[in-house]
């Protein structure tokens, strides 16, 4: 097989699975609102991981470097040793401290298999610049997370 061949299979290996990804985050409530072209600019601004047990995303105190949305799976967050939360297929995860620009509060581990879109800090500010819906999810993704939020 030629190196035109290889590249063009690769090629259309990607692009099948940016459409899988775009599906995917079409059928979270969260994305419902998302035009497909909004979904394909998250996509291919993000780096798709799959695991295959527990692995943390995040760190506790570390500096802010990423965010995530979850395609499956679960993971735990905590403080110290103390679970506080489980996050879902379709949210979000370490919006905070990028949008605040502070350290991480918590650590955040997948339970088990997961598969996760990472996206660096500048290709999300390009992101929440391009996409508005992007933007307001993730204001509304803080303000739910932010003790004291009215909506927990």
């Amino acid at each position: 097989m030629s190196e035109r061949q290889i590249a063009r299979e690769k090629a259309a290996a990607v692009t099948q699975q940016e459409a899988e990804d775009i599906r995917q985050l079409q059928e979270f409530e969260g994305f419902k609102n998302f035009s497909e072209e909004d979904l394909k600019r998250i996509v291919k601004a993000s780096h798709r991981t799959s695991t295959s047990g527990p692995w943390p995303l995040i760190r506790e105190q570390t500096v802010s470097d990423a965010c995530y949305i979850l395609l499956s799976g679960e993971a735990g967050v905590f403080v110290g040793q103390d679970k506080i939360a489980t996050v879902k297929s379709g949210e979000v995860i370490g919006e905070s401290a990028l949008k605040k620009g502070k350290l991480r509060g918590a650590t955040v581990t997948t339970t088990g298999r997961a598969e996760v879109l990472h996206i660096d800090r500048d290709d999300l500010h390009r992101l929440l610049e391009d996409v508005p819906a992007m933007r307001q999810l993730i204001d509304d993704t803080v303000a739910r997370r932010t003790p004291g939020s009215n909506e927990g």
